[in-house]
């Protein structure tokens, strides 16, 4: 797990794969270094499909982050642990959902190959709306 928190520059795949691990680790007993570098890593993200105030979105980058997401079934495991993040996480998380799902890579939309071989996961998302707590808009 010490390998989980190094500051060093970091591709997307690396990033999308440690986001991954560190919803593996959300459910540990002192979990608030794993909740920091979660968000952390979930706006990281953002900045790659959205670009930011110095730079546009790199069509590359955002390629990467999209295969990895979906190839290491990241976006089950954020919907599982979506209960767990603060407030500001979620809207980030949902962002960054929302964007992934329209990247193309290599003309064909992943997201939709992905809910399409996972179902059960509509199921799980529509269960939200009864959590008012959970819901981002009650």
């Amino acid at each position: 797990m010490k390998g989980l928190f190094k500051s060093k520059p970091r591709t997307p795949s690396d990033l999308g794969r440690q986001t991954r691990d560190l919803f593996l680790y959300i459910s540990l007993p002192d979990s608030k270094v794993v909740m920091a570098e979660l968000s952390r890593n979930i706006r990281d993200m953002k900045s790659i499909l959205y670009g930011n105030s110095e730079a546009e979105p790199v069509a590359e980058a955002c390629a990467q982050l999209t295969q990895e997401f979906f190839r290491e079934d990241t976006l089950r495991l954020l919907i599982t642990c979506l209960p767990k993040l603060n407030l500001e996480t979620r809207k980030d998380a949902t962002q960054v959902v929302a964007n992934l799902q329209r990247q193309q890579v290599n003309s064909k939309l992943i997201a939709s190959d992905y809910l399409e071989a996972n179902l059960d996961l509509m199921d799980v998302l529509i269960e939200g709306f009864e959590n008012t707590n959970l819901a981002l808009i009650p």
